[in-house]
């Protein structure tokens, strides 16, 4: 950042930045006119990415891929459905009809049931941006954002459950204001529930083969358990180690680049993360890290016109003091000051 654009206020440097983010947006649109086609994009990416989960899940049953080809595949194409859910929440597609945005919740929902349903985050999303970086700011503290550096921040980042018993009578308590505001129900039906038990049984079944094995002891079912086993790995490698891979790439990128406790302005709400470090984490959670906080400044873009105008908006905000690579912030809770 030069000594001209270090004399700005934050606040007129954060107008450049919208500014900026903008004139991106409308060359992009300028230049491809199919861009205007917004609801058929939107509807296009939502059911090519759920049948794309479904295709190479039937691969991976038949026998024509491997395990990892279809994990990694189907962890990626969930990152697709998770952006769509997050452009619905900010009401970017079918605006004039809430049946069909219901719809697309539901194949969203549907292929990522370790997340809580789309009309509870809806809500909790949208306090995101009003209280960013504060105590009542239940989306992202529920990730860990904020907490001190250590076991108990990556359990929580890495495992729904584990967030709940850490954070949650905490956040309640913090954020009582914000839930009393929230109308929709945090349940709807026991299938996050369901998904925690087969994956909790899943991790177990796999520990427990794996002592057998180091121990040399075979382990020979039969019948019904055989079975019941083949068909829980089988639905661990199509479904639920992808939805854990993808969701815990973007809790651990998202709880750390976003500041926490001493943020007071847009410009302090988060950093960009495009080191080469967080590629393996960016390949499962769309790139977020280093894209995310364009979102902050403008919230009404796609997600496909983001990471479009992503290498032309990003010096944009490293010229105008956007902290980059800031990692030490994971040993300060995230706090933006420099000294913990």
């Amino acid at each position: 950042m030069t000594g001209t654009t270090q004399a700005l206020s934050e606040r007129l440097r954060t107008q450049r930045i919208i500014r900026w983010i903008q004139f991106a947006d409308k060359r992009l649109r300028h230049r491809f006119p199919f861009l205007k086609h917004q609801d058929a994009i939107g509807m296009s990416i939502t059911i090519g990415s759920a049948a794309g989960i479904l295709i190479f899940s039937a691969l991976y049953i038949a026998n024509l891929i491997p395990a990892w080809a279809c994990i990694v595949c189907n962890a990626i194409l969930a990152s697709f459905l998770h952006e769509m859910e997050h452009d619905l929440i900010h009401n970017l597609y079918f605006k004039d009809s809430k049946r069909t945005q219901n719809f697309l919740f539901w194949i969203v929902w549907l292929f990522r049931f370790n997340t809580i349903n789309p009309w509870f985050r809806k809500a909790i999303h949208l306090i995101h941006h009003k209280n960013s970086g504060q105590p009542d700011d239940i989306e992202e503290r529920f990730i860990g954002n904020g907490m001190p550096f250590g076991f108990r921040r990556w359990l929580t980042m890495t495992d729904l459950a584990m967030a709940l018993v850490f954070q949650g009578r905490r956040i309640q308590r913090d954020a009582v204001r914000e839930f009393k505001k929230i109308t929709v129900p945090a349940r709807i039906g026991p299938y996050r529930e369901i998904y925690q038990l087969l994956w909790y049984a899943y991790l177990i079944a796999g520990l427990f083969s794996l002592i057998c094995w180091f121990a040399g002891i075979p382990v020979h079912l039969s019948g019904r358990a055989a079975l019941a086993l083949n068909c829980l790995n089988a639905f661990g490698v199509i479904y639920m180690v992808p939805a854990w891979i993808r969701q815990t790439s973007i809790q651990i990128v998202s709880s750390n680049m976003h500041y926490y406790g001493d943020v007071d302005s847009l410009f302090r709400q988060t950093q960009v993360l495009d080191s080469w470090l967080v590629l393996p984490l960016h390949l499962f959670c769309f790139n977020f890290g280093a894209t995310h906080g364009i979102h902050h400044f403008v919230v009404n873009q796609p997600f496909y016109i983001r990471q479009a105008t992503a290498p032309f908006v990003r010096p944009a905000l490293k010229k105008y003091g956007i902290r980059f690579n800031d990692f030490r912030s994971m040993l300060r809770a995230n706090r933006y000051a420099e000294t913990a």
